[in-house]
């Protein structure tokens, strides 16, 4: 723990003596469209054009904007036989909607498509399926998704995807945190921010600086993570094109709390639960709800922390975020409990 903390304050130190790139440009010429110029390409019938903005989009981790271009560049691609790239953009099309459906089911389809000869004998598709299923496994087993990006990383090195290595490392680097090993978690987070910062990867710094400022929570450096999150939503506010950064607004919420400020913090999660809510990020919506449930009960509104953690249980059942639905009907069976409703705690903790 000493480790991570004198990580993370050195990591912080040196970011409050330099300006993160809010303005930077992405680099160009990457094969999965980092860079490339903005585009209004809903109507066009080039499947390329299409593929690049898709791409663009999600670099930029949003989805909910990626996700038609992918489906119409699939369709097209589909209609003129390129199965490879039909699958290509049927993966991105799935993982840009993936909060819509269950990461089981998701994660079951991506193993099924590494293991075709098309993909096994394309390094290019090949990485983008393991990414696609990196992303999806964190949601539900961490050692999986440390295989996924492990191989990544390395199909990435070996096509010269430098940016992707990056990501693979950062990603890498969260799963240290859950593997218990913050020395190397802070390591590899710290050095794939820098590295996103150096080469312009808006997508990347938002999601590294989400995940360094979580690692700042845990370690309960509150002031610090709070500056850690407040980055991350200024620089994907500044690019309209930039995903929404949720777990910067929950994690926001969680340093207000800690500081003292449950006001704000529910104004910040509320905010947040009604913007998931119109991008159906359901994984978002459970987590936010389940905020929502453990801060009324911190400040005393037992009845409201109830409905909300029986919103969020019920909705993460529904939708098979399973490790959503455990937090949350933990959380229910304490409150359950001081309550005196041990019967009823007991339903929930099983």
């Amino acid at each position: 723990m000493v480790v991570v903390t004198l990580l993370l304050v050195g990591l912080f130190a040196f970011l409050n003596r330099r300006v993160i790139g809010i303005h930077s440009i992405l680099s160009t010429g990457k094969r999965l469209g980092q860079g490339a110029e903005p585009r209004q390409e809903e109507t066009s019938t080039n499947p390329q054009e299409l593929l690049a903005e898709a791409n663009r989009l999600f670099w930029l981790n949003n989805g909910p904007k990626a996700a038609p271009f992918y489906a119409k560049a699939e369709s097209l691609f589909a209609n003129s036989g390129d199965t490879r790239n039909a699958l290509y953009t049927k993966v991105g099309r799935l993982r840009s909607n993936a909060e819509t459906m269950s990461f089981v089911e998701l994660s079951q389809f991506l193993n099924e498509q590494i293991q075709r000869p098309m993909v096994r004998n394309d390094p290019s598709l090949h990485l983008w399926c393991l990414i696609a299923k990196g992303y999806t496994d964190i949601e539900i087993d961490y050692r999986a998704a440390k295989r996924d990006w492990l191989e990544a990383q390395d199909i990435a090195k070996d096509l010269g995807e430098n940016q992707w290595v990056t990501r693979a490392s950062g990603e890498l680097g969260l799963i240290g945190f859950l593997e218990g090993n913050p020395g190397r978690a802070a390591r590899l987070l710290g050095g794939a921010l820098l590295s996103t910062m150096a080469s312009g990867d808006t997508g990347g710094q938002v999601r590294f600086l989400e995940l360094i400022g979580t690692g700042f929570e845990e370690v309960n450096r509150h002031a610090e993570a709070l500056k850690f999150f407040e980055r991350a939503i200024k620089l994907a506010e500044s690019n309209p094109d930039s995903g929404l950064p949720f777990m910067a607004y929950e994690g926001k919420a969680q340093s207000l709390v800690s500081l003292g400020k449950p006001n704000e913090a529910k104004q910040v999660l509320e905010d947040a639960l009604t913007k998931a809510r119109s991008e159906q990020k359901r994984g978002h919506e459970a987590q936010l709800l389940i905020l929502l449930g453990k801060l009324a009960a911190q400040t005393g509104n037992t009845r409201e922390g109830i409905a909300s953690l029986e919103e969020a249980g019920q909705f993460a059942t529904r939708v098979q975020f399973f490790r959503m639905e455990a937090d949350g009907m933990f959380e229910l069976a304490k409150l359950y409990r001081d309550t005196g409703d041990l019967a009823t705690a007991d339903a929930r903790a099983t």
